[in-house]
């Protein structure tokens, strides 16, 4: 089969063995953000074309490929979700040369006040993970974070933070920018840690945001430790915004899997880095539950 992660700044297609061994992957930078609907046939052929002529197997595509700005909307699937549930909900693509594509909805769920959540391509991650068949926990660090509950192999319910947005914003714009060095430097340990235990003071995040300004004026806040402190310091907020049961599995690249690590470990939450490749597992046993 080939699973294809089709996001809005990146496309990641996976050549997957009937094993679900991954024979081959490729990976460039176009994302849905830059194409129009009538492109995706064409950036298709353009990237896994020889794959298409070579194999007969299934094509599933998930992420923002399949929202309102994608090929085709694929409706949210509502909690608990799983991978059954979500295979009764594929939306189909004409891939072109007789070939069809199944087009994987997102997952959406409601928190304690009745507010609307969303995710679109995290939950191929999240049912690529081996987790117990009890409640399992998983985090997906990024530009807008996922907190993801599981429970006996469903999607139960899941919160967005907003972390990566937010620091980009704080970073690039304002008052805390103005402090901040034009040049990042390497990952600063010292000032992360301080940043994510600073987020358990009194006062709150927007208190403490600030301290980020006035730490630099007053000589307590280093410049090249600044940039390190303050992610700290929103991570450590996103880490405490949830009640953590069991091991949390973390999924994201290694080095952003790393620094949640170790907030992790600093704030007492048991967490593992989860194997690459969870997307592509996840596509593979969602290709399971096609019909026939």
């Amino acid at each position: 089969m080939i699973g294809i992660d089709w996001g809005s700044s990146n496309f990641r297609a996976y050549r997957i063995g009937p094993d679900g061994n991954v024979l081959e992957r490729r990976e460039a930078e176009s994302g849905i953000g830059s194409l129009e609907a009538t492109d995706y046939p064409a950036v298709l052929q353009q990237r896994i074309g020889d794959w298409l002529a070579l194999d007969d197997g299934p094509v599933l595509l998930s992420g923002m490929v399949g929202s309102r700005q994608g090929w085709r909307e694929a409706a949210y699937v509502a909690c608990p979700a799983g991978l059954a549930d979500l295979a009764k909900a594929f939306c189909l693509v004409d891939l072109g040369g007789g070939r069809t594509g199944h087009v994987v909805p997102g997952v959406s769920c409601r928190d304690v006040s009745g507010v609307p959540d969303v995710m679109r391509g995290e939950e191929m991650q999240i049912f690529g993970l081996d987790t117990p068949a009890g409640i399992a926990m998983a985090c997906l660090p990024g530009t807008h974070s996922k907190h993801v509950t599981l429970q006996h192999g469903c999607i139960a319910g899941f919160a967005t933070a907003m972390t990566g947005e937010i620091f980009a914003l704080l970073s690039r714009h304002g008052l805390i920018a103005a402090m901040l060095p034009h040049m990042v430097a390497d990952f600063d340990e010292t000032g992360f840690r301080a940043g994510v235990l600073a987020s358990g003071h009194p006062g709150g995040l927007l208190h403490h945001l600030f301290g980020v300004r006035s730490r630099r004026l007053f000589g307590e806040l280093a410049a090249p430790a600044a940039p390190d402190f303050l992610s700290g310091l929103l991570v450590g907020h996103e880490l405490r915004g949830t009640d953590w049961r069991g091991e949390v599995q973390i999924i994201a690249g290694q080095n952003l899997a790393r620094r949640y690590l170790k907030a992790c470990g600093w704030l007492g939450i048991p967490a593992a880095i989860a194997p690459e490749d969870a997307a592509a597992r996840g596509l593979y046993r969602l290709s399971r539950h096609l019909p026939g």
